[in-house]
């Protein structure tokens, strides 16, 4: 509102000035074609507050004024009431409806608040003044000054208000509001009907989504489920592949001659990548069901870069344009983390960096900002990403696109599980990048993560029987030639039928137990085992195992190996060290 004008003054001395200036109230509002309702409600306000400048003021003044806004439109009527008594105690409680007196005190002031669209009040022992506003909406022209006079003329030769005449309106205006009152009950209960009906509708909806999201979840999780099986079927033979080819070239059986080295590196090579992505397909799946699994380990950061190093070299012979440079720091430190998911984060990086890199430079630069956290970023002179597009290069199965990159080959799913197995490391991988001005991907984990398991070393055999019961023979040759140079004694054994006897007749100090058994299962065979051998048993499977299953087969066994796991070779030989060392220590 931008000024008021005033229309009328009404002095308040006695009872029946109360009635006169409800009559004003009323007559103006009525001037002012306010609908019926808002002229009750209007001079009810002014009524209640007049009384109670009369009751517990004695004296007072009432005058009437109509809202101007910035346009010069009519915008509100209004009127502002004062007094000089000794002001209202309690009034902000008065106010918020928490007073509570005996005799009523308050509820008139508080009915007049709420009767009003704007009311302000300032009281203190020199007395009470208020202003209370009714909106006008929309606004209208202002009246001309000819149109105030008539309304004011009119008001002053009404006289003195008639009290019976008044009762006789206030009557009248009761049963108004009573009409008025039963329709609006009428509009509640046909409101109220609406929106049980709706409600209904409601419950009923939801009741449907509820089963709705029942089925998505059970189709993701079956999905998951097949997705993992199907990846570990395709990783077991992948991983026979990769291992014996392994052997061949470290010249186990004998050294290969310059053509046989040659085709078995290609065998090996074509067995790493499509491991590599069979393994990122499992990964994600795996993290999608919070089944990845953190093995922390000790080792120093030198040791890791020159891992790296190894491993640009290797990468880098397939893109001889570009130069690359690895930097470490200043001092080495010890780290203890899971090395194996912290190779594959930057494996993951730096492969993108050659890839989106047509030539120009890739540097992996190394930091130690505190001395609890370890930072690898991995630059390049590449593409570049735009910004819109920096979230979505670490969504699964999405690869930004353009013309220029049309002959690159991925998954799209190395930079989302990246960043999901920097979280399980306690640590991110931020992005900087602008199109065509290259990119620099920095990741900061943790250097401590948790307990350590050591590398075997100095592992010696000689005398420990080892039974291997699996129907597998790559499987068995392979646990075989890689405990051979420690000199065990390997018993085979390809049913759970064969295994009896030799469970009871040598008494194995470490048994490898395959699940997947063509006669018994191996959960089976383990359950008839007495628990003496329980604590010699290592689990030897290529099932996905969920937590539950884990948890069950940790209580009957000394530990769980997956074959499919990439450090599943590191992990044979940790457990049967382990597990020899402490059966000495028995002893």
């Amino acid at each position: 509102m931008h000024s008021a004008r005033r229309i009328a003054t009404i002095h308040i001395r006695e009872e029946t000035d109360v009635v006169t200036c409800r009559q004003s109230a009323k007559r103006i509002a009525g001037w002012l074609e306010l609908s019926q309702l808002e002229q009750i409600r209007f001079a009810t306000a002014v009524s209640e507050l007049a009384r109670n400048v009369y009751q517990y003021a004695g004296e007072g003044a009432f005058h009437f004024d109509l809202a101007e806004n910035a346009t010069g439109q009519l915008a509100g009527l209004g009127f502002e009431a004062t007094d000089h008594g000794p002001g209202i105690a309690a009034i902000d409680q008065i106010l918020d409806g928490s007073y509570v007196s005996p005799t009523g005190m308050g509820v008139g002031l508080r009915g007049a608040q709420r009767l009003m669209d704007d009311f302000d009040i300032r009281t203190s022992a020199k007395g009470t003044r208020i202003r209370a506003r009714k909106f006008i909406y929309p606004p209208r022209s202002f009246p001309a000054p000819a149109q105030l006079n008539v309304i004011r003329e009119q008001l002053q030769t009404d006289g003195a208000a008639d009290p019976f005449i008044e009762l006789q309106v206030r009557g009248t205006e009761l049963l108004l509001t009573a009409a008025e009152l039963q329709n609006k009950q009428v509009e509640l209960e046909a409101t109220n009907l609406e929106l049980e009906n709706t409600n209904k509708g409601v419950v009923a909806l939801y009741s449907e989504l509820e089963k709705a999201t029942d089925e998505v979840r059970e189709a993701s999780e079956s999905k998951s489920r097949f997705f993992a099986n199907m990846t570990h079927e395709i990783r077991t033979p992948i991983n026979i592949v990769e291992n014996i080819s392994k052997l061949l070239l470290k010249g186990v059986d004998g050294p290969l001659n310059p053509e046989q080295h040659k085709q078995v590196s290609f065998i090996s090579d074509a067995a790493s990548e499509l491991s590599e992505l069979v393994n990122e397909l499992l990964d994600i799946s795996e993290a999608e069901s919070g089944r990845i699994e953190i093995v922390p380990v000790r080792f120093t950061l030198a040791d890791f870069i020159e891992q790296l190093r190894q491993f640009v070299s290797a990468l880098s012979q397939r893109f001889p344009v570009l130069d690359w440079e690895i930097a470490g720091t200043t001092q080495d430190v010890e780290l203890e983390t899971d090395r194996h998911r912290l190779f594959q984060i930057m494996r993951n990086l730096i492969g993108n960096a050659f890839k989106y890199t047509p030539s120009g430079k890739v540097c992996i630069r190394t930091y130690l900002p505190d001395e609890h956290s370890i930072e690898f970023l991995v630059e390049d002179t590449g593409v570049g990403i735009a910004p819109e597009n920096h979230a979505k290069v670490f969504e699964e199965f999405l690869r930004v696109r353009s013309p220029s990159q049309n002959q690159i080959q991925g998954t799209g799913l190395g930079l989302p599980l990246a960043r999901r197995l920097a979280g399980l490391l306690h640590g991110d991988i931020t992005l900087h990048s602008e199109l065509g001005k290259g990119s620099r991907f920095l990741l900061k984990v943790d250097r401590h993560h948790g307990s350590t398991a050591r590398e075997p070393v100095g592992l010696d055999l000689s005398g420990v029987n080892i039974l291997l019961i699996d129907d597998s023979e790559a499987d068995r040759y392979l646990i075989s030639r890689l405990l051979q140079p420690y000199h065990p004694v390997i018993i085979e054994a390809v049913t759970a039928a064969s295994s009896i006897d030799k469970l009871h007749a040598v008494r194995p100090d470490i048994i490898f137990l395959d699940l997947d058994l063509p006669d018994i299962a191996g959960e089976d065979l383990l359950e008839s085992m007495d628990w003496s051998m329980h604590a010699r048993v290592l689990v030897n499977t290529a099932k996905p195992l969920d937590e539950a299953a884990l948890e069950r087969l940790g209580r009957q066994c000394r530990a769980v190996l997956q074959k499919s796991h990439p450090d599943y070779p590191e992990q044979v030989l940790y457990q049967v060290r382990r597990l020899t060392e402490e059966q000495r220590d028995a002893h």
